[in-house]
């Protein structure tokens, strides 16, 4: 599709707050912004909790960051602020309450994404599709600057780390006796809510049949999600490691690139584990691809239950199975998600 020229835009702020996939997967836009306005100036306004993921970003010419926990008279600040920068153009890829307040007033062109959010929830309440495609949010996010002719390229997400980060993280993993004796595998057993964690059983079932195939497991995962990795360390404390909560996200990338492959379900950590080059094995549950959630132009493998009556049962995720069956993730077994790893595998060695 194309779209009249509009002026060229030298300085422009872009806005998405959280959380550690819809930061990743705002990436291409970034790319192919400064692509195509080569000269401009780029500003991007962040949660200080997920700054790193942009930090090293050289799309990114100031990255601003904001602490939420001090409230809308905070935002208002930082608004007020921002009015000295002049910008070009707005581009608000979260379009939230507070992202509203932060761009209020800031250039005469504000654009913000289209969440689709009638489609979503009539799919959600009625199971009524009116999605007419997959669009993946980094395209969606493109779509705000398809007026300036902007539009998607061929490459995915990227996440930029650091020598020292990739340092700390070979570190971490030799002081729990990784002995780079065994290729590695990378699990990621975490996700916000409830319905888009495959059970631990089935993660500790994997495990123990990587083990058996001759590789070692690395689980990654949040503070949150120590207990968890805690449980697959001890299936074998000498080949599997617990670095849940030990790493920050830098380093939880950094680690990942040590990995042949890597499983996750529906969560930021398996669009971090695309943004780094890592062919990925995902699991969904109560979500669906309509959603635009799947990982973006990656090697990668999606296992989800099709054809049950009550999926999608929401659009981020919830505490429990509204029938109480959670049928969309229990149906998947170890040996689905095993034999769609090793193919995957395959498939990349193949490539290489």
């Amino acid at each position: 599709m194309h779209f009249m020229s509009e002026p060229t835009l030298k300085k422009i702020l872009v806005l998405r707050l959280s959380s550690i996939g819809d930061i990743i997967l705002s990436t291409p836009f970034l790319r192919v912004m400064k692509t195509h306005f080569q000269e401009c100036e780029l500003h991007f306004v962040i949660r200080e909790e997920y700054a790193d993921l942009l930090r090293y970003n050289p799309h990114v010419n100031r990255l601003i960051q904001v602490d939420v926990k001090r409230g809308h008279r905070a935002l208002e600040m930082l608004n007020l602020q921002l009015m000295e920068e002049r910008y070009d153009a707005v581009f608000d890829l979260h379009n939230h309450l507070r992202t509203r307040i932060i761009r209020n007033g800031l250039s005469s062109r504000i654009h913000h994404i289209d969440k689709r959010s009638l489609r979503r929830l009539l799919l959600v309440t009625t199971r009524i599709n009116l999605y007419r495609d997959f669009t993946p949010i980094p395209v969606r996010y493109i779509e705000t600057a398809m007026r300036y002719d902007v539009l998607p390229d061929d490459r995915g997400c990227e996440l930029f780390t650091t020598a020292p980060a990739d340092s700390i993280a070979v570190a971490t993993l030799t002081a729990q006796s990784w002995t780079h004796a065994r290729p590695l595998l990378g699990v990621c057993p975490g996700s916000r809510h409830f319905t888009k964690r495959w059970p631990l059983e089935r993660f500790a079932e994997l495990c123990t049949s990587l083990l058996n195939l001759n590789y070692d497991v690395i689980v990654f995962g949040a503070e949150e999600d120590s207990i968890a990795g805690e449980t697959l360390h001890r299936i074998d404390p000498t080949r599997i490691f617990n670095l849940c909560g030990r790493l920050s996200l830098l380093e939880t990338a950094a680690a990942m690139r040590l990995c042949t492959a890597i499983v996750a379900n529906d969560s930021g950590l398996m669009h971090m584990a695309a943004a780094v080059g890592r062919p990925v094995t995902a699991v969904f549950g109560s979500t669906v691809r309509e959603f635009g959630f799947f990982p973006y132009k990656s090697a990668a493998t999606v296992l989800e239950i099709n054809g049950l009556s009550c999926r999608p049962c929401t659009f981020i995720g919830r505490s429990s199975c509204p029938k109480r069956h959670l049928r969309c993730l229990l149906e998947t077994t170890a040996s689905d998600v095993l034999g769609a790893l090793l193919k995957l595998i395959e498939t990349e060695a193949r490539r290489d």
